[in-house]
């Protein structure tokens, strides 16, 4: 925020407040925090501990800029009440003789409007925490050694502070946008409630994290085969169909060469999709509605809260795969294995889901090698390889950069699909079989 300001200032010629005024303007948020939490009017520097300043920055550091916690209309005037009676107040000493502070080290006009405006636009970067229940999440916050206040005693985490985080309704999502509304919120809403629900059949250790992101995993891709379940059974069809169309391709081995072989092999085509009520552009229906749905599961999983507290084999399911591999402390804890082996499991599963279709058609085509070799067949099925490979690709490395909620995710998706097509697969080969009868 400061930084960010004092450089676009810098390059825009706007003279900067001093450090002085950075100094009083952090003393009086520590004495507001501190006189809240400890409820006086008056604080004894000498007696507070360095626990105390930590737990009243944690707690009360919002009135810097807030009057309160909530902020219920949203406005960014609101937001910025309790900052500008601070400014107003150190503009106030400034003119008190032997204060500390003097004219020469307040911010103009221009730094103000500057602040303000670089500081909105980072807050409105940020995502809001999802929890069903206001409470205390995460370990994030302050360095080793620092401690929290819950339930009264000081107690230590881990090294790092949780943070509370508000209870959210689905009101507020829709307010928040329309796939926020509509899938974000269910989506963490589902997970919240099984993680709570398995907490109080007395599971812990971060196992109720893994097992809620397992169950709604499978709800949400049961529900997706449902939605879907046309275009699904159209894939499935146009696989079982792989032998007839490589005959058809094998007729035109000048296709990618010749035009009127590339039209006729068009026609038989078209006729053999008619014959069998398919269409071969459904795959990429179903991918342009698959990302939305990904970009929702994705940002309920960052953004829930109840993820981001227990862990699992040592490995808190909101921490990214290589934030937790590159950080040469996790080796020790244990932690870091942990993420290895969930990567290596999900690029594994992946793998095997992504290529499962290609390896049956190779199957099947074996059966119609004798018929030749044609290059326009060739070219087509390179090209299938490709995106294959390059779909994996990116699933893989965004399992590795994102929330490891996202790779047990995607492994039980992945088993799902793999289930999936193996179904259909035998579910064809009987329909085939009955013809050939």
């Amino acid at each position: 925020g400061i930084g960010r300001t004092n450089n676009d200032a810098i390059k825009n010629s706007i003279s900067l407040p001093t450090l002085n005024y950075f100094k009083v303007m952090d003393k009086l948020v520590l004495e507001q925090a501190l006189k809240t939490y400890k409820n006086s009017s008056t604080i004894d520097y000498s007696t507070v501990t360095y626990s105390e300043v930590l737990n009243a920055l944690d707690e009360y550091g919002y009135l810097k800029y807030a009057p309160s916690d909530t902020l219920s209309d949203n406005s960014k005037e609101k937001l910025w009440t309790g900052w500008d009676v601070l400014n107003q107040t150190i503009r106030d000493m400034s003119i008190v003789t032997g204060s500390g502070v003097v004219i020469d080290d307040l911010p103009n006009n221009d730094w103000v409007a500057l602040y303000k405006k670089d500081m909105n636009a980072l807050t409105a970067s940020y995502r809001s925490c999802l929890a069903l229940n206001e409470g205390k999440f995460g370990y994030y916050g302050y360095a080793k050694g620092a401690h929290y206040r819950e339930n009264g005693p000081i107690n230590a985490v881990n090294g790092k502070a949780p943070t509370t985080i508000e209870k959210k309704d689905w009101g507020y999502a829709w307010k928040k946008g329309f796939l926020e509304g509509l899938l974000i919120f269910p989506i963490g809403w589902l997970t919240d409630t099984f993680i709570n629900g398995l907490k109080n059949i007395g599971m812990g250790g971060g196992v109720p994290q893994l097992l809620a992101i397992f169950l709604t995993t499978f709800i949400i891709r049961a529900l997706w085969l449902l939605v879907t379940f046309r275009n699904t059974k159209n894939q499935a069809k146009m696989q079982a169909l792989q032998p007839e169309m490589a005959k058809i391709q094998n007729k035109y081995p000048n296709a990618n060469k010749n035009q009127y072989e590339k039209q006729q092999m068009a026609a038989e085509m078209n006729r053999l999709y008619k014959k069998n009520k398919v269409n071969p552009f459904s795959q990429l229906i179903i991918m342009f509605f698959q990302f939305p749905l990904f970009i929702c599961v994705w940002s309920a999983f960052q953004g829930l809260a109840a993820l981001s507290s227990d862990t699992f084999l040592n490995l808190h399911l909101s921490d990214t795969i290589s934030g937790v591999l590159f950080n040469g402390a996790n080796w020790a804890n244990g932690s870091a294995f942990t993420a290895l082996g969930l990567f290596l499991v999900m690029a594994a599963t992946q793998i095997v889901a992504m290529l499962l279709p290609s390896w049956i058609q190779k199957a099947k085509r074996k059966k119609i090698a004798s018929l030749g070799k044609n290059p326009a067949q060739k070219e087509q099925q390179n090209r299938a390889k490709m995106f294959t490979y390059i779909m994996t690709a990116m699933v893989l490395f965004m399992g590795f950069t994102l929330v490891s909620a996202l790779g047990v995710y995607w492994i039980v998706g992945a088993l799902f699909t793999i289930v999936q097509t193996l179904v259909f697969e035998k579910i064809n080969n009987r329909k085939g079989k009955k013809k050939g009868n």
